[in-house]
């Protein structure tokens, strides 16, 4: 049976005890002769991951002394056998399963939330830890003691109940091309009108746009202060890059001759009688 690399890691933070690259291997399923790429399993070096190490000298490859869990050292076991491991990974799981059921019912408590990303209080160790909506698919044990374990959508329609007032509609108008902090991360569009057209533009993607192409924004007053940061008036190639998100153009002048020249026709004149027109 393939284990998961996420239980593994759970259980050695939460254990603050470390396992071999071979033991990891075999919990893993892959067998000892196959090519293996940690970057792929483990992902960036850090904190979390400092626990697989070497069995001869008890350190991971590619940390840097900040990516060295603080606790690395403080106990001399090293897992060897993915065995040892997997037993291990299975009563810690029990364990957690009895804990959560012995708190009555309790839940995480949410800190606070924002966008796709929420921090949380652990019912058991009463410590907070990050979830998102993005990675393993909205759900996280705690990586303190694993004795928790929070879903993101539970998590977000909990804080939306308790904080109705901070929810951010995701359509949202404005007089003028406008671009806020705290709309950031839910998703927003913004619908203003500018010269009789109307644009309705996605509010992360397009400041993101702004500040990579034109270099504005970021750094200025109103935007690190306050949070805002609004156009008066579009230029020539603001209008350009808004060009993909124009939804209406109004009271658009019909196309005549005297519009495209200048130069004004006389309409012919008439009468019942045409003797009257010499």
């Amino acid at each position: 049976m393939k284990g998961d690399i996420r239980k593994a890691l759970d259980y050695l933070n939460a254990n603050k005890v470390r396992a071999n690259y071979s033991a990891i291997q075999g919990y893993l399923g892959i067998g000892p002769f196959e090519k293996v790429d940690w970057t792929e399993i483990l992902g960036p070096p850090r904190q979390y991951t400092s626990w697989v190490v070497h069995r001869r000298t008890g350190l991971p490859d590619g940390h840097k002394p900040a990516e060295l869990h603080p606790d690395l050292m403080v106990s001399d076991e090293i897992i060897t056998k993915s065995k040892v491991l997997q037993a291990a990974i299975a009563e810690f799981e029990r364990n957690g399963d009895e804990s959560l059921a012995a708190a009555n019912g309790r839940t995480v408590e949410v800190a606070d939330c924002h966008g796709n990303a929420a921090a949380v209080i652990c019912p058991a160790c009463k410590k907070a830890y990050l979830i998102s909506g993005f990675l393993n698919k909205g759900v996280r044990s705690c990586p303190h003691c694993g004795k928790s374990r929070a879903v993101f959508a539970d998590v977000k329609a909990d804080w939306e109940t308790t904080h109705q007032d901070d929810i951010v509609e995701p359509e949202q108008e404005s007089t003028r091309l406008l671009f806020k902090k705290e709309w950031l991360g839910y998703d927003v569009w913004v619908t203003f009108t500018e010269d009789d057209t109307v644009y309705r533009y996605p509010h992360d993607q397009l400041l993101q746009t702004f500040i990579n192409r034109l270099g504005i924004i970021e750094g200025t007053k109103t935007w690190e202060s306050d949070g805002v940061y609004s156009f008066p008036r579009l230029s020539g190639e603001q209008k350009k890059m808004l060009k993909r998100y124009v939804v209406e153009v109004r009271n658009l002048p019909e196309a005549t001759q005297a519009a495209e020249t200048g130069i004004v026709i006389p309409e012919p004149e008439t009468a019942p009688n045409p003797e009257e027109l010499k």
